[in-house]
């Protein structure tokens, strides 16, 4: 017995559930949508700028910018993260109407400590030297992926004091090498 094709095309007509469904999903979508360039508006989004460069260039900038804006103490030492000669030195970020910070990702470590003040604007750069690194500060969930050749700049204005941790949230693990992902942990003190 031969199959008999069907009277009427297989989406017409829609019945009742159908069209309630369609229309559920065609508002969804609207709002979704709207919801992306909204988002900018509440501080959902964290809005940064591209430049491209290299991991030596890069290097040589966050290098002479902690030289000029290192942190150092009544004898002249510079002032580490541990207190240890050797650390990772704390820097007195400059706000954004006096230059720009920057912050360096490498296995398996952010470099330098930015020192902030609360109610302050920063522009602060972030590359990596080496392998793709996430920046993720903690407890303010802000991500942003970190990549080698490229310099990307976020616009922040803390508002809280203390310490706040930095987390790599990509992993960074390279075969071969000594594993040290999950130890990546850096640091922003924001001060009065």
């Amino acid at each position: 017995m031969p199959i008999e094709n069907p009277k009427k095309t297989w989406w017409e007509p829609f019945n009742r559930e159908e069209k309630i469904w369609l229309y559920i999903s065609i508002v969804w979508c609207a709002i979704m949508f709207a919801m992306m360039p909204l988002g900018h508006f509440w501080n959902q989004n964290v809005s940064s700028e591209t430049y491209k460069t290299t991991p030596a260039e890069y290097g040589k900038i966050v290098q002479n910018f902690i030289t000029k804006y290192e942190r150092k103490d009544t004898k002249g030492q510079v002032v580490t993260h541990n207190g240890q000669p050797g650390g990772i030195p704390l820097v007195d970020a400059p706000t954004k109407e006096q230059g720009d910070a920057f912050l360096l990702a490498k296995a398996w470590q952010f470099t330098p400590v930015l020192v902030l003040k609360k109610n302050k604007t920063y522009r602060i750069h972030m590359s990596s030297q080496d392998y793709q690194h996430g920046f993720s500060l903690q407890p303010q969930n802000i991500n942003i992926q970190i990549l080698p050749d490229y310099s990307f700049v976020i616009t922040m204005s803390p508002n809280e004091v203390g310490k706040f941790f930095l987390v790599c949230n990509e992993y960074c693990f390279f075969a071969g090498e000594k594993m040290g992902h999950d130890s990546m942990v850096g640091q922003v003190i924001v001060e009065e």
